[in-house]
């Protein structure tokens, strides 16, 4: 009986608070500009181009066939399905030479984002452009302080043929859930965004280097209503989030580094804090293998694995469920998999012509 409470309490709460809450990772490494616009441009390289998916599955619990009733407990019998969240990212940045002092240069991109949850029955996208001005504090570029925007627009889509209320569960018998006007069973709605964020990146000594960031994002007043024919009509707001990062990398010893990240972010009345500690062990010249561990507060224990070669990073996060939520998912929380790649730009020299005289 207690699964069946909870599986209700998820499919009445899931619109109301899963459409108003932003997605999160556990490689935010593959998807920078996604947490914080100011770190677009926060690399050493002309273009920058990199893609990071992440695939959650949910384990619930549905009625076998009609009719089917356990005696001892006279409720339909549940089994087992599988419910896979996916969500892909991709994000695309650039640096130029365009500043008001030496040293100082601008950067402008794109990230877009597309998430399915549940069979495909609540799903979101985002396209984004953004920019950043990178200012160098000091000569030698030690210290420099970046101010980043994002604007888009982001779409929200909910199928109401793939969401059933509690009547499936209960009676066993198919209860779509009326979403829209005259009873549909669609709802789509976009809403402009715009994020903004600032980094500072200091050099300390030769070998180690500080990153702090925060971002302030969904700036622009957003809500829309869905209309239901079963339950009163649900309106959502789009809550503001902030995001805090701190990064320190650091040469431990000769061929091997270290990095303690921490990530924040607060939307609302939900937060969500995560540690990692990331290292990396030089193979050659060109390449090293990377490993971490991570925890997100509440929620997941998490291991990272990867490669870097020359200009290539790939990287693999896992995330072990220790919360309340393995009951549903059997401590199987969410698999990513990124990869990035720096771009040089190869300038030609520009040489003056020459004139020869014909008479030597």
């Amino acid at each position: 009986m207690r699964k069946i409470l909870f599986l209700c309490c998820i499919c009445l709460l899931s619109i109301t608070n899963i459409l108003s809450q932003d997605e999160h990772f556990t490689r935010y490494d593959f998807t920078p500009t996604f947490f914080n616009p100011a770190n677009t441009g926060n690399f050493y390289g002309s273009y920058r181009i990199g893609v990071l998916y992440r695939e959650q599955a949910r384990t619930w619990f549905k009625a076998e066939d009609q009719g089917s009733i356990n005696p001892d407990t006279n409720q339909p019998f549940f089994k087992p399905v599988s419910s896979t969240y996916t969500t892909p990212t991709l994000f695309i940045d650039a640096n130029f030479g365009l500043g008001f002092s030496a040293g100082d240069w601008s950067s402008f991109g794109l990230t877009m984002l597309s998430d399915k949850s549940g069979d495909g029955a609540l799903s979101n996208s985002s396209y984004m452009l953004n920019a950043a001005y990178h200012w160098s504090l000091n000569k030698k570029e030690r210290n420099v302080l970046t101010l980043g925007a994002q604007y888009g627009r982001n779409s929200i889509a909910v199928d109401g043929n793939n969401l059933n209320t509690e009547t499936e569960f209960l009676n066993q018998v198919l209860d779509p859930l009326q979403l829209g006007v005259d009873g549909k069973s669609e709802f789509n709605a976009s809403y402009s965004d715009l994020n903004v964020g600032v980094t500072l990146v200091s050099k300390i000594g030769k070998t180690s280097k500080l990153e702090l960031g925060a971002a302030f994002g969904h700036l622009l007043p957003s809500s829309f209503e869905i209309q239901n024919d079963s339950i009163a009509n649900i309106e959502n707001d789009i809550d503001p989030r902030i995001n805090v990062n701190a990064r320190l990398r650091f040469l431990a010893t000769d061929g091997i580094a270290l990095e303690p990240v921490i990530y924040y972010s607060k939307a609302g009345g939900a937060s969500n804090l995560q540690i990692q500690f990331n290292s990396a062990f030089r193979l050659n010249e060109n390449s090293a293998f990377t490993a971490g561990l991570g925890y997100r507060l509440g929620d997941a224990a998490q291991i990272l694995v990867g490669m870097n070669y020359d200009l290539w990073k790939v990287g693999i996060g896992y995330d072990m469920t220790v919360s309340s939520a393995a009951d549903a998912n059997s401590s199987v929380g969410g698999y990513e998999l990124g990869i990035s790649r720096i771009i040089f730009r190869n300038k030609k020299p520009q040489i003056d012509p020459i004139l020869l005289c014909p008479k030597l």
